[in-house]
């Protein structure tokens, strides 16, 4: 059980929980059957590991040091290869898990009426 939260925490930390919330449940109202989950899950990844990168050049960061980051990060991406796919895995189990109650819910039947009955 240890090593699965340790798995979970190295995936999602509780600084950037709220990030992958927002996206996550932002980019299912958008999942169709033309447009899959794990299209839609690649997208939110790339737009979650970009997002640090933006708010950079926002607060004022030189571009040069942005693109030293990015640098950085590219060059241990092995290092950062399990947090990537925990953190893919678990954007894509949430963004099916949405889609698929959001099918069913726009799939379920009103229930039916006796006739006669009367509500207002």
């Amino acid at each position: 059980m240890d090593a699965l939260l340790y798995l979970l925490s190295l995936g999602f930390s509780g600084s950037d929980l709220t990030r992958a919330l927002i996206l996550v449940l932002l980019g299912s109202l958008f999942v169709s059957a033309r447009f899959q989950p794990w299209k839609m899950t690649l997208l939110i990844l790339v737009i979650d590991l970009l997002w640090p990168y933006y708010s950079m050049l926002q607060d004022g960061v030189g571009m040069g040091v942005v693109v030293d980051t990015l640098a950085g990060y590219a060059d241990h991406w092995q290092d950062n290869a399990v947090g990537l796919a925990v953190r893919w895995a678990g954007f894509y189990v949430f963004i099916r898990g949405m889609f698929s109650f959001r099918r069913k819910l726009h799939n379920a039947l009103p229930e039916e009426k006796k006739a006669g009955s009367m509500s207002y």
